[in-house]
């Protein structure tokens, strides 16, 4: 549950780490928006989260590197 050397083991300092999870933060809230509008309206943003979800594992999977 707590991994104090988590930073280091993806090769990022503390600064860069919280920087890579606060904008991951934003994103995931944008798109929990973008989720509900197109909950209401399924014609309009049917790509962008399936975008999201896609362009988020690659940034998780090469963060560090």
């Amino acid at each position: 549950m707590f991994n104090f050397k988590h930073p280091r083991d993806i090769h990022l300092g503390y600064l860069s780490h919280l920087k890579f999870a606060w904008l991951e933060s934003i994103r995931a809230f944008t798109m929990s928006i973008v989720m509900l509008i197109h909950g209401i309206f399924p014609f309009i943003l049917d790509k962008t989260f399936s975008n999201y979800i896609d362009k988020a594992s690659y940034r998780i999977k090469t963060v560090g590197s």
